[in-house]
């Protein structure tokens, strides 16, 4: 028989507090919560923190990867179950993920480009966390440009990202999904554009 025992993996442990973290963060910002806020929230001792990482800005590297993991592997879930065999329609589709999730009343933006905005030029490896976030959800769109048949699918899918971030910006300043409305609708007309030249 297994002997019980009430110490949680490390791992577990580790993860219990990064979820806990990144609940705490994205609702009050990563300046605003200080590290009392983060033990209080998750109800861990400073030096169980500090067991697990060595600073509040390597705790927010890890909530930022974690965003990333649930964020990535959603909206890719969410494309796949799609119907649709048109691959420009799936591209697209990232905009009614994000319209779903604002409708639903999630107005706290991206944490990953809130991170970017709070850290620019100051931690580097947050920095490019949330770079690499970007980057993923980019390559997610090009790759299906590309089944499309689209000439320059890089350059195409990074506009439809900039699109996106400033539908993102704009829906938390509006508190509706309108402007990722607009913004999918701009994204189609310039695929619509793309597709034309290569017919």
């Amino acid at each position: 028989m297994e002997k019980k025992t009430n110490k949680a993996p490390r791992s577990t442990k580790r993860d219990e507090i990064i979820k806990s973290a990144y609940e705490i963060f994205y609702k009050n910002g990563f300046h605003a919560t200080g590290v009392d806020a983060i033990v209080d929230g998750t109800g861990i001792s400073k030096r169980t923190l500090y067991k697990h990482f060595t600073s509040k800005e390597g705790l927010i590297l890890a909530t930022v990867n974690y965003y990333h993991q649930i964020t990535y592997r959603a909206i890719s879930d969410y494309i796949e179950k799609s119907p649709s065999d048109n691959p420009v329609d799936k591209a697209l589709m990232i905009f009614d993920f994000l319209a779903d999730l604002v409708d639903a009343g999630n107005l706290e933006g991206c944490f990953a480009m809130n991170a970017k905005t709070e850290y620019s030029n100051k931690a580097m490896e947050i920095e490019s966390a949330c770079d690499g976030h970007v980057i993923a959800l980019r390559e997610l769109i090009e790759k299906y440009l590309s089944e499309a048949k689209i000439a320059q699918s890089e350059t195409l899918a990074m506009q439809i990202i900039m699109l996106f971030e400033g539908a993102i910006l704009r829906n938390k300043a509006t508190k509706n999904s309108l402007p990722t409305q607009l913004a999918k609708s701009a994204a189609k007309s310039i695929c619509s554009q793309n597709l034309n030249e290569i017919l």
